[in-house]
């Protein structure tokens, strides 16, 4: 898995050094030099233990190596703490290298300016702009080599730009460029961004040839007129662009009388209008809350009707100023308002509301009144108010039978089988056309299962295809169908379902549970062929955006992402070349997109399935689940669930890195770990994150046993998992995964297993 090296003694980035071109060209390497502390870490060998680890892509295993050599004084030398400093930045610990080498009196006399250099990231990255500039004139200093100089000067750069010193920024950036021909259009964009002269800019972007970054030429052009206070001419190229809240934004901070800002609000309330609850809306409320001190009723409305879904507590606000004139505010303003003030915690004002709400709306309105009463109220209030929507309302069919599914919930939660069986029954048979329909008759059945009435539940999965053969539930009910027939007796009619079932959908849960109710082979993908071809075009991009992200130019590097996923299209060849490049890259999330566009048209060979569910580190991921006594295709299964082989990724609850673990998870493992430091940056580093996850993970296993009830647990909570587990038939596996009440951990403890078949159906783990 790729990591960011920050040791410049490597010859890591493939490079065009002649010049740029669309197709790529051909790829030499730009050389670092030799490493300025090669001989000193040759003399202690587990600093060379830990160099190595850096060099291979393990920063986080470098820094478990190196920390008992800090312990020992008489081993705590300046190449320790260079090594140890360098791992550090490897997993992002900024704040840590700092800590190492600061206040280090060998910064300027040793290792050729590497720490000052290192310093320098870490400054930029903690927001030390100030800070950073001395380190960066201190490295550039000790420079050795050209390409280090460059890298130093781009850094210097960087710097200079964030004091805005632009001038110099301009002129380092052009000089970097020099030297760093593959990714010189985009310091010459830089450049360009910090010329205050249109003619000088105008002369940078002619340079600029490069098929991923000519297109920013226009944006660039935008930014530097707002940078060097243009406002009209940056707020029209913005426009061009689309960036409509962006250049209103611009006009209204040089509107020159109260006639025009009116006219600039008319035009940011039409935005929130026509795209509310957008980004954009959201980001147009922002700056009308900034220019404006005051807004009518009317206007406050608009702003909360663009806002209650993704900005609840500026909808409340807005909510609250329009029911000053009540009869602007319409019933479904009132839901809105009800489901705002529900999300910022504000239950019982949202009751109220509800309760305002009259006409068309009021059956929807008696719903989310129960749905209110959960979070607060008492299971009989809650019940009473779902009742009392299904009596009011019987011919809403959309309400009315979200109540029943929901009074069904419960009932199996209070663990009322029997009443859930009768609501789910009553759902389906008044309201044969509702979305909940197939769902409810589903449900019915597999409690009839799991409280033993094989033959009827096996009738109620089968009238489910026949009703709604096109529904979610159909595969799930062909398969529970089987299930049913079987335990009736009938294994003919049994393994009539299942096969049906491995034919309609041979990579699903399903089939791979019906594959082993028969007894037959899993799934294996069509074809040998794991070659994936070179195209030097997605070679070279991917060199670029190597030293893009050594530079710390992030967003110039996503742009190169983005046009390689744009140009992959042009061919299969094309598709698995550059997914296999990604997935090299680490960038599999990007890379399992591009696979799935192959698979979906018909490109079904192991090939593309391995692009599809890639591997990283294997054999890491086989040590740490093994250290944990795990499946090590089970920790692959769920990672591609968790995060898509993603180590940057974060969750809306803040669980992040390939594992999605929580900080608050992570320092409690870590401490039993031992960790010799622990900063949440950590579970950005693949390493670490399995580590800690497995860990994690195996205490679940100790604790509930059965993968389902651990996959659940793991999504879940473990306390939810105990409660599920009284339900009738959760000692089956199966049914319990069934049973679970939340879709979104039944859906993800299927496609947890399902991906744990595919993976062993696509690698040999056996020789692990």
């Amino acid at each position: 898995m790729k990591r960011f090296l920050l040791c410049l003694t490597l010859s890591l980035f493939a490079c065009n050094s002649s010049h740029e071109s669309s197709s790529g060209g051909d790829v030499a390497s730009i050389t670092f030099g030799q490493d300025p502390a090669a001989s000193a870490i040759a003399q202690n060998e587990r600093l060379k233990q830990a160099q190595a680890a850096i060099d291979q892509g393990h920063p986080w295993r470098a820094t478990q190596l190196v920390s008992p050599v800090l312990r020992n004084s008489r081993e705590r030398t300046p190449a320790a703490l260079l090594v140890a400093a360098r791992a550090a930045a490897g997993w992002g610990g900024w704040q840590e290298v700092e800590k190492l080498i600061a206040k280090e009196p060998w910064l300027d006399t040793q290792f050729e300016g590497e720490g000052r250099e290192l310093l320098t990231r870490a400054a930029l990255e903690r927001g030390g702009d100030t800070a950073a500039r001395p380190h960066a004139v201190a490295a550039l200093r000790d420079a050795k080599t050209a390409p280090v100089r460059a890298v130093r000067l781009t850094l210097l750069a960087r710097t200079f730009e964030r004091n805005n010193m632009f001038d110099s920024a301009s002129a380092a950036y052009i000089r970097a460029a020099e030297t760093l021909q593959p990714v010189r259009a985009w310091l010459y964009l830089r450049a360009a961004g910090s010329e205050v002269d249109s003619a000088r800019r105008a002369k940078l972007f002619a340079k600029v040839t490069l098929p991923a970054a000519k297109p920013r030429i226009a944006w660039t052009e935008a930014q530097a007129r707002e940078r060097f206070s243009d406002a009209l001419g940056a707020a029209s190229r913005f426009a061009t662009l689309g960036a409509t809240v962006q250049a209103l934004r611009l006009r209204l901070s040089v509107a020159p009388d109260t006639a025009t800002r009116d006219v600039v609000k008319s035009e940011l309330l039409a935005v929130i209008r026509s795209r509310a609850n957008s980004a954009d809306a959201r980001s147009a409320v922002d700056v009308l809350d900034r220019g404006f001190t005051a807004f009518s009723p009317a206007e406050e409305l608009v702003i909360a009707r663009g806002t209650w879904a993704n900005t609840p507590a500026r909808a409340v606000t807005g909510f609250v100023r329009a029911l000053t004139v009540p009869s602007l505010v319409t019933p479904s303003d009132r839901l809105q308002y009800a489901q705002a003030l529900s999300r910022v915690g504000r239950s019982r004002e949202a009751l109220a509301q509800l309760q305002a709400v009259q006409g068309p709306l009021a059956g929807q309105a008696a719903y989310q009144r129960g749905r209110v009463m959960l979070t607060f109220g008492t299971r009989d209030e809650t019940i009473a108010a779902l009742r009392a929507t299904v009596a009011s309302f019987p011919t809403d069919t959309v309400w009315a039978s979200a109540a029943l599914f929901l009074l069904a919930d419960l009932a199996t939660d209070d663990g009322s089988d029997p009443a859930a069986r009768s609501l789910y029954q009553q759902l389906y048979r008044a309201y044969p056309t509702s979305a909940r329909a197939a769902n409810a008759r589903f449900n019915s059945a597999i409690i009839a299962l799991a409280s033993g009435n094989a033959a009827a539940a096996a009738q109620e999965f089968d009238s489910l295809n026949t009703i709604n053969p096109r529904s979610d539930e159909s595969l799930a009910a062909m398969f529970w169908s089987g299930r049913a027939w079987a335990e009736a007796g009938n294994q003919a009619v049994a393994k009539d379902r299942w096969q049906r079932v491995m034919t309609q959908q041979p990579v699903s849960y399903y089939a791979f549970a019906s594959a082993k109710r028969l007894g037959q082979r899993p799934w294996s993908p069509g074809g040998a062929t794991d070659s994936v071809p070179h195209i030097a075009a997605v070679d070279s991009a991917i060199a670029r955006i190597a030293l893009l992200e050594r530079l710390g130019m992030d967003v110039e590097a996503k742009l190169e992402y983005d046009a390689l996923d744009d140009a992959a299209a042009g061919s299969p060849q094309r598709l698995a070349a550059t997914a296999s490049a990604l997935i090299q890259h680490g960038q599999a999330s990007r890379a399992i997109r591009l696979a799935q566009k192959l698979v979906d048209a018909g490109h079904r060979d192991t090939r593309s399935y391995r692009l599809l569910f890639p591997l990283f580190d294997r054999d890491e991921l086989a040590h740490d689940a093994k250290m944990n006594a795990l499946d090590p295709v089970l920790v692959a299964a769920l990672i591609r669930q968790e995060s898509a082989f993603n180590p940057r990724a974060v969750s809306v609850a803040g669980a992040r890195g390939l594992m999605q673990v929580l900080p608050s998870v992570g320092q409690e493992v870590s401490r039993a770990l031992t960790y010799p430091v622990w900063y949440p940056a950590l579970l950005f580093d693949p390493d670490a994150n399995l580590q800690l996850g497995t860990a994690h993970l195996a205490s679940f296993i100790k604790q509930h046993g059965a993968v389902p009830r651990v996959l659940a647990a793991y999504n879940a909570g473990g306390s939810r998992v105990t409660r599920w587990v009284t339900k009738a038939g959760a000692d089956d596996p199966e049914l319990f995964a069934e049973r679970i009440p939340f879709a979104e951990t039944r859906d993800y403890v299927r496609l947890v297993q399902r991906n744990a078949e595919v993976y062993r159906g696509l690698y040999e783990w056996d020789r692990q």
